[in-house]
């Protein structure tokens, strides 16, 4: 019975290409840990979700052409990023309209693009995710994507903490608050192209966005938090990959399906935020102990 565990344990461990399955995981858990942690903070879960279907077409059109689809999902990644954040500033449009009526727009671009596409092989593991498929270029592509981004967050950390919690405050402070969301918002859409060869297009949002909103409901301090997403994205992934690997599983969905377990936990057994520790608090509310003298 030892040496069964064990071995379901580590054999996969001796697999070249879980080594780097587990690598890229681990790298994009970093992201998920800053960028998806500001992202939850700020409520623009929507844009991520917004951005992951934008880039379609860009996807669709490299599928199409032969051209890299990582290069053409990140020039339609930051244009539409930059794109909600300018015509966001419209106070007659705002922010979730403009969100919804370019994101729809390009999803339905990409949609018409793959209505000509007369067999789906090649574009099914853009969609669905490949970490089974990871490259050491592909790893050391994500490296040095999470080192420029986390370099970019921390040469922009005070401006972005004060425009995440008081847009105000930054702006009477004097800090280029527009800029700065501008900026912030071009992060987000290369985060999320970074994370698309791992978990693919139509699951992405949720490696970027689940982790964090798990974070939150276990604490409300900045750096826990973050520290907190980064291991949830981690555990998660590990979970989904060890999952697919031994029950022949698509990948990508494991650890998105492993992420919204870990979430739904949290959302029952958070020992403040938590479903559980809310009712038992109206419990006691409604029903307090009577005292025997």
């Amino acid at each position: 019975m030892l040496d069964s565990l064990r071995g379901w344990i580590f054999d996969p461990l001796g697999a070249p290409f879980m080594q780097t399955a587990l690598l890229e995981m681990a790298l994009l858990s970093v992201l998920v840990a800053v960028v998806g942690t500001f992202i939850v903070l700020q409520g623009k879960a929507f844009l991520a979700l917004a951005l992951s279907h934008g880039i379609f077409p860009g996807i669709v059109i490299a599928y199409l052409t032969g051209w890299d689809y990582l290069a053409l999902s990140l020039i339609a990644g930051i244009i539409i990023s930059l794109a909600v954040g300018l015509v966001g500033r419209n106070r007659r449009v705002g922010s979730d309209s403009a969100i919804a009526a370019i994101y729809t727009g390009t999803f339905a671009f990409g949609i018409v693009l793959v209505s000509s596409i007369k067999t789906f092989r090649g574009l099914t593991d853009i969609l669905f995710g490949r970490p089974f498929a990871t490259t050491w270029s592909d790893i050391s592509l994500t490296g040095l994507t999470c080192f420029i981004l986390l370099g970019l967050m921390l040469i922009m950390r005070k401006g972005l903490l004060l425009a995440t919690f008081d847009r105000n405050m930054a702006l009477a402070v004097g800090f280029p608050v527009v800029a700065i969301e501008l900026g912030f918002l071009a992060i987000v859409a290369v985060s999320v192209i970074t994370a698309l060869p791992a978990v693919g297009n139509i699951q992405l949002v949720a490696l970027l966005i689940t982790a964090p909103a798990t974070a939150r409901l276990l604490t409300s301090q900045l750096v826990p938090m973050m520290l907190l997403a980064g291991l949830v994205s981690l555990s998660g992934s590990l979970i989904g990959l060890y999952a697919a690997y031994h029950f022949d599983l698509t990948p990508g969905s494991t650890i998105v399906a492993a992420l919204t377990v870990l979430f739904t936990l949290a959302l029952i057994f958070s020992p403040d935020q938590g479903l559980l520790a809310r009712w038992l608090s109206r419990r006691a509310t409604h029903f307090p102990l009577e005292t025997v003298n």
